[in-house]
């Protein structure tokens, strides 16, 4: 709680700051009508137009190299991730975009998100299909020429299961909240987890082996929705929060067993001040478990990353676009908030260099510590270097 206490307290120091365009980083959209998700659905570079249908994608590669302990656990390089956008404007009301993900070189292929937009009313349009679930902003806006790391934050990557996408319907919209602010919010029904968040692994409960539910397992619809306030266009605050169930606890209009809840909470920040732009976000799972799997499960989990960006001013003299930045992360999670053990911390160090704003070459350099079930530490060093860009 004094992580969120935190963060609330960095955002109202923000707002009580009356920080205008002048005080913060100036973006180069400035002038263009601001985007519901930063780096969201409808906000791709290279989207290029045959006919009424624009298509466009990103690519990602990493070269990466780990030890443990000591010893070398990862050398090698890896393709990881080729991505396909497609979006049209169907006519003034409706629209469709999609996005299709092929991961590690092919090994997985994944239909990442697949909606229709139907606009009824200025704050409200009906979105149904293949959505990212709005649990935390990083999941609505994750793309890897955007961020500035490698790697994805711990905390939404081994809690939430970035990207989580699932089969849903529901209504999201932007509201006017003061002279220069907003508030935006989606919510859907959506099919939820299934049980493979207790039953997939030999290390306990680990909620993202539950995605992937595109039948409803249970007949019983998950919620998930977010609110995001933005008194201004350098910071917002959002909490969000997805509940359902995840067990198959009735058949044929019986209950068979008693039904068992899973409960994603967050909240998240961005702000960007005197050059700095700041994003984190606080994370906590609550999974009701059978009697018989307490001793070897967790039924709360939580984390947290915070991380800071800063453009140091520095240009290649042939490339005029061309940005450098330094920027840290700081990433611990915790599998069981109950026990001691099994929990990972970590921090990252590294510089980002753009050639322009849709391409980027990372340095990483990571240092972290897990400990397991009986608290025993284990110490990890990793450099990493990727290079990702929209096309």
């Amino acid at each position: 709680m004094r992580i969120a206490q935190r963060m609330i307290l960095v955002a109202a120091a923000l707002i009580a700051s009356g920080l205008g365009p002048a005080a913060v980083v100036a973006q180069d959209t400035a002038a263009a009508p601001r985007p519901f998700v930063r780096g969201g659905v409808y906000d791709k570079p290279f989207e290029h137009a045959i006919g009424r249908t624009a298509f466009g994608g990103y690519a990602e590669a990493h070269a990466r190299f780990a030890r443990v302990d000591g010893a070398t656990e990862e050398f090698g390089f890896v393709a990881k991730r080729f991505n396909l956008f497609a979006s049209a404007r169907v006519s003034s009301a409706v629209r469709f975009a999609s996005e299709l993900e092929y991961e590690d070189g092919g090994e997985e292929v994944k239909l990442e998100f697949a909606a229709i937009d139907v606009r009824l009313h200025p704050a409200a349009t009906l979105r149904g299909g293949m959505i990212l679930s709005p649990v935390g902003r990083f999941n609505l806006s994750h793309d890897s020429p955007l961020n500035e790391f490698t790697d994805r934050p711990l905390a939404s990557t081994e809690i939430i299961g970035v990207a989580l996408s699932e089969p849903g319907f529901g209504l999201l919209g932007s509201l006017r909240a003061g002279t220069h602010g907003r508030l935006t919010y989606e919510l859907y029904a959506t099919n939820g987890f299934h049980d493979g968040l207790v039953t997939a692994s030999d290390d306990g409960t680990r909620v993202p082996l539950g995605r992937g539910n595109h039948e409803d397992n249970n007949a019983s619809p998950a919620l998930v929705g977010r609110v995001a306030w933005s008194p201004l266009d350098a910071l917002e605050v959002g909490v969000s929060a997805h509940q359902g169930a995840y067990n198959v606890f009735r058949q044929d209009g019986l209950d068979i067993q008693p039904r068992r809840n899973l409960s994603l909470r967050v909240l998240d920040l961005d702000a960007t001040a005197f050059g700095v732009r700041f994003q984190g976000e606080l994370v906590s799972a609550a999974v009701d478990l059978d009697d018989g799997l307490r001793a070897t499960h967790a039924s709360r989990q939580r984390g947290w990353y915070a991380e800071f960006v800063r453009e140091l001013g520095v240009r290649v003299p042939t490339l005029p676009q061309s940005t450098l930045a330094a920027k840290v992360r700081l990433d611990a999670v915790d599998f069981d908030s109950e026990r001691a053990g099994d929990t990972v911390k970590q921090v990252t160090a590294g510089l980002t260099f753009r050639p322009t704003r849709e391409s980027a070459l990372k340095l990483d350099v990571v240092r972290g510590r897990a400990r397991d079930d009986f608290s025993n530490p284990s110490e990890r060093f990793a450099v990493l270097i990727s290079v990702a860009t929209y096309f």
